[in-house]
């Protein structure tokens, strides 16, 4: 009888241990959730300044080149562009704080439940995933990091444009800012340049992890 039930619980066992390796693939699946959805709208956050970013370009090369009547409505243009520019950075910034915020909790948590495992196999896997998601999770915060840096001296350019056409409206004062003009315009183009380095790195992470 003995012999009989050895192959039945040799193979019970083997069925506990797949259910329970396939347990903690679909844990490691849905694990990283909270951060996805974190990254999902930093994504959104991050298109929404581009678009308006651009729009701060058209109207500012538009001011370049304005004159006579053109120059009040198109410099109020360019204001609410500013406006909304700012509203879209503060945007940016607090969704980049949520990701990093979600990021720490999650993997602390994740490291400190690796640190309960005793089965071999699925520690080695679980440090494994850790340390790959982790991985791309840093490469990931840096380049959100160092896009936000970017936002505010461009922002302050903006600023002191409109600063000073707000009091010195007309074509000299324009004339005289041509040059400054096309270095705030660069400046934008750099921006954008690295806003949409950071989405393609969030679309990057997300598909990652699907």
């Amino acid at each position: 009888m003995l012999r009989l039930l050895l192959p039945a619980l040799s193979l019970l066992m083997v069925l506990c241990q797949s259910s329970t390796y396939a347990s903690s693939q679909q844990a490691k699946n849905v694990r990283l959730d909270p951060l996805l959805e974190r990254v999902g709208v930093s994504l959104q956050a991050h298109l929404a300044l581009v678009e308006q970013l651009h729009l701060d370009q058209d109207t500012l090369l538009a001011l370049g080149s304005a004159a006579g009547e053109d120059l009040q409505p198109i410099f109020v243009a360019t204001s609410n562009n500013y406006r909304h520019s700012v509203e879209a950075a503060v945007s940016v910034s607090s969704t980049i704080a949520g990701v990093n915020q979600t990021a720490i909790t999650l993997f602390e948590g994740w490291r400190d439940e690796i640190g309960y495992l005793t089965d071999a196999r699925l520690k080695a896997d679980g440090e494994a995933q850790f340390a790959a998601s982790w991985e791309r999770y840093e490469a990931l915060i840096q380049s959100l990091k160092h896009s936000e840096a970017m936002i505010d001296p461009v922002l302050a350019e903006l600023r002191k444009f409109l600063t000073y056409f707000k009091y010195a409206l007309d074509e000299a004062s324009i004339a005289s800012r041509k040059t400054e003009l096309s270095d705030t315009d660069n400046n934008i183009v750099a921006l954008i340049n690295a806003l949409t380095a950071s989405a393609a790195k969030s679309k990057a992470f997300l598909e990652s992890a699907q």
